[in-house]
């Protein structure tokens, strides 16, 4: 092999694209002075990577005009399959000088002219330092007949944008940091759906319709808790609530404390026409994560309402079912009945919430799972808590040889 041969130029054209779109878009841009040759590979690339603003020298002044000129410059090219925005601001250096609402437009022309480009992925994403400030995107649907996958992290989206009715073929949908401005959020096409670290807004609960979700991860999110609506061909679904909810009382109860003035029980019964807030829809999953804190009252709440898990076969539990006298894991085991195996994670809870009387009130005689194989309880120490749940697990019919107790403690 000659000394300094250029052999990758002779690879397929098909090959030197693919292997530019793993660049990010300005590094694969300034391939153009390699050679002749080499000139305008970039312009073919099946994906584009945008990461910076603050990297970049003069910021957002000299990153703008560039993630403007290589849009057009893809116009009626090439097809693009993929598009990545990798933002990061800073407030005080880039936006402080910069107009605000102005930056929010040239970003929302970015993303219109990505979909006119009939991509298939669309990943967005926004950090901003020294604070959290969400992008607001503007008031119109994202529409695209060609987009199957949307990744958006830390905008801001209202009922217009969180409608992606308009994207009949989106299948896969993941929201991180976003604030949830909208009385409803759907899709018919949704397949696979994952919001984390999202604000769901006090003053209302956020509707979420998904009928064709096959899997659903909703975790450490904030604010009320959304309704969930039907989600038949749901198979596997992870709920996690830490301590940034606003439905748990501000005094102390597990149910409505009946106090007009209690911000935290306000939205117990109403003010909208529903029983079951979320768990309904969670019912025909197979396999089911839930976890919060016992003061989280909702999940007691739709106890009282909720339709058998008639398909549930692993069940999850941690922290919130040890109030209430264990009536939760009691109603699970009443209402699963091809429930294979169990879990249970305790959590310490004050003597005074333990004994506290919860929303659902357990049948006199339960009747435990018939297919149920192992129900395994997580703990740190083998505690009063513990030997309550095995106390329980016994009473509903569970022979001991089937409770398998870990501790992670000494």
């Amino acid at each position: 092999m000659a000394r300094g041969a250029d052999h990758i130029s002779d690879l397929p054209e098909g090959v030197l694209h693919h292997i530019l779109s793993l660049l990010p878009a300005h590094d694969a841009v300034r391939t153009c002075v390699l050679a002749q040759s080499w000139r305008h590979h970039w312009r073919f690339t099946p994906a584009v990577r945008l990461a910076g603003c603050t990297g970049w020298a003069g910021g957002v002044y000299t990153f703008g005009p560039f993630v403007d000129g290589l849009l057009l410059a893809r116009r009626g090219g090439a097809p693009l399959d993929s598009c990545d925005f990798d933002l990061d601001l800073d407030i005080d250096l880039d936006l402080g000088q910069y107009d605000v609402p102005k930056m929010e437009r040239r970003v929302n022309s970015w993303i219109r002219r990505a979909l006119r480009r009939q991509i298939q992925e669309l990943r967005f994403e926004v950090t901003t330092t020294p604070r959290r400030l969400p992008l607001t995107l503007e008031d119109r649907p994202l529409a695209s007949e060609h987009l199957t996958r949307l990744e958006l992290m830390g905008v801001r989206g209202n009922a217009r944008v969180l409608d992606f009715s308009c994207c009949p073929a989106l299948v896969d949908l993941k929201m991180e940091e976003c604030d949830v401005a909208s009385l409803e959020m759907r899709s018919p096409s949704l397949k696979h759906l994952r919001i984390r670290y999202c604000l769901f807004y006090s003053n209302y609960r956020t509707g979420l319709s998904f009928p064709s979700l096959v899997s659903f991860e909703f975790a450490t999110n904030i604010g009320r808790v959304p309704v969930l609506e039907s989600m038949p061909s749901l198979e596997t679904a992870k709920v996690r609530y830490d301590h940034s909810y606003d439905d748990r009382c501000d005094n102390g109860r597990l149910d409505d404390c009946g106090d007009a003035s209690c911000y935290g029980c306000y939205y117990y019964y109403g003010p909208y026409d529903y029983n079951c807030v979320f768990l309904e829809g969670l019912t025909k999953a197979t396999d089911l994560k839930l976890s919060a804190y016992p003061d989280m009252y909702v999940f007691n709440r739709d106890l009282e309402w909720c339709s058998a898990f008639s398909k549930l076969k692993t069940l999850v539990l941690r922290r919130w079912f040890v109030s209430a006298d264990l009536g939760a894991v009691i109603w699970f085991l009443c209402h699963a009945p091809l429930l294979e195996k169990l879990t249970l994670k305790p959590s310490k809870v004050s003597n005074d919430l333990m004994k506290m009387e919860g929303s659902y009130k357990p049948l006199e005689q339960p009747i435990a799972a018939r297919h149920l194989q192992i129900v395994e309880i997580k703990c740190k120490d083998v505690d009063e808590i513990v030997l309550k749940i095995v106390e329980v697990l016994n009473a509903t019919g569970i022979p001991q040889e089937k409770i398998r107790i870990q501790c992670s403690g000494s």
